[in-house]
């Protein structure tokens, strides 16, 4: 697969799994209608999740609170 194509799926992946959780954890504890919940979870699960990039065909983990991105290979 595509280093590009990796970094893609990998930020789906993990936008989807922590956006799920996250709007299941607040409908849970805290009930609101369905839209503000929904745009509430977007936003701080795009604060907070992890970022896949590639640069020079090297992938890059960027985690939120962290300024340096890791590389994975």
């Amino acid at each position: 697969m595509n280093k590009k194509s990796l970094a893609l799926v990998l930020n789906f992946i993990f936008f989807g799994g922590i956006f799920l959780l996250i709007k299941n954890t607040i409908g849970t504890y805290m009930p609101m209608s369905y839209v503000p919940l929904i745009a509430f979870s977007g936003i701080l699960t795009s604060v907070i999740s992890p970022k896949f990039m590639v640069h020079d065909q090297s992938l890059f983990l960027k985690l939120p609170l962290k300024k340096t991105p890791i590389r994975l290979y």
